[in-house]
């Protein structure tokens, strides 16, 4: 699993739209970022650009 550390908010964003999309499948984020609002997705990407994630 790639680390979020380092990553951009728009990088982040990209990735759960994508999830959400279904265009980058995988397991389990895929279920978890449909859970997630469009504003929800970009609050969780500026909370981890930020230095939210270890």
């Amino acid at each position: 699993m790639p680390s979020l550390a380092g990553r951009s908010a728009e990088e982040v964003a990209g990735a759960l739209a994508a999830f959400r999309s279904g265009a980058r499948p995988a397991t389990v984020m895929t279920r978890i970022a449909k859970g997630f609002s469009e504003d929800e997705s970009r609050a969780i990407a500026d909370y981890l650009a930020a230095g939210g994630a270890p």
